[in-house]
């Protein structure tokens, strides 16, 4: 007894259909029976598809005009960085011009005999040392300058580093400094920035004064501490102070000098 499959018999109607078709549009096409249709058809076919060409590109033209509208965008919002870049480069360049000559000019009187510093390198960023010590010949109390301007003290030895109080430190108030004026001054910190203090309030001081050392033991006169950078003080009080622009720093200083 033959056992009947539907569904095999439905898909070989379908593949027989669809074979049929096929071999009937290509007996068409070899007799030429469809090309009398075709030249009908065609030239109400060609306005059709070249107003829908047409209508596809109006369709797409906002959307081009809109990435093109985001990649210049983009791009100036490149260039607007790039901008910013280069004019904060050239800041940094013109103001370390500026500190270059200001530094020339005030240190042109200065007086340091460099036969008698000793070189170091600085070894530390979060404590001010430099790789000398008693072996290198540095005695606890020797000037650290960079720059020739004065920017701390010895104060602990070893026998190759020794450590550095700055003259920003608020421990660090040994230098007595006169101004180009001739007014007397400690020299102290609040340990970011550098003070000539005790100055007496009805004194006259001008912004941009050269600083130096008075001269002591151990200190000798003439040293380069910085310019007056701003005048602190109340008038109710008796002496006032002013901030010192030094120019330097030990921590931007690859190699210092001890004397």
């Amino acid at each position: 007894m033959k056992v009947s499959q539907p569904g095999l018999q439905l898909k070989l109607k379908k593949w027989l259909v669809i074979f049929a078709a096929l071999l009937f549009i290509g007996l068409v096409d070899w007799q030429g029976w469809i090309r009398p249709v075709r030249a009908a058809v065609q030239p109400l076919a060609t306005p059709v598809y070249v107003r829908l060409t047409q209508a596809a590109k109006l369709l797409e033209l906002p959307s081009s005009l809109f990435r093109k509208q985001l990649d210049m965008s983009k791009r100036l919002a490149q260039l607007e960085f790039e901008q910013a870049n280069a004019l904060a480069t050239i800041s940094a360049l013109q103001r370390e011009a500026q500190e270059t000559v200001a530094l020339r000019e005030v240190l042109k009187d200065s007086r340091l005999d460099e036969q008698e510093l000793l070189t170091a390198t600085r070894i530390s960023y979060a404590h001010p040392e430099i790789a000398a010590g008693s072996k290198q010949g540095v005695q606890e109390g020797m000037l650290v300058l960079v720059a020739r301007t004065i920017v701390g003290r010895v104060r602990i030895v070893e026998p190759n580093h020794s450590v550095i109080r700055l003259l920003s430190d608020p421990r660090e108030k040994s230098i007595l400094a006169v101004t180009d004026g001739g007014v007397q001054g400690l020299i102290h910190g609040d340990g970011e920035s550098v003070f000539l203090g005790l100055l007496p309030q009805d004194s006259e001081i001008q912004l941009g004064e050269k600083v130096t050392t008075l001269g002591q033991a151990g200190v000798p006169a003439g040293l380069f501490l910085g310019t007056v950078a701003r005048i602190d003080g109340d008038q109710a009080e008796p002496t006032k102070q002013v901030l010192l622009e030094q120019y330097v720093s030990f921590f931007s200083a690859p190699i210092v000098s001890v004397r």
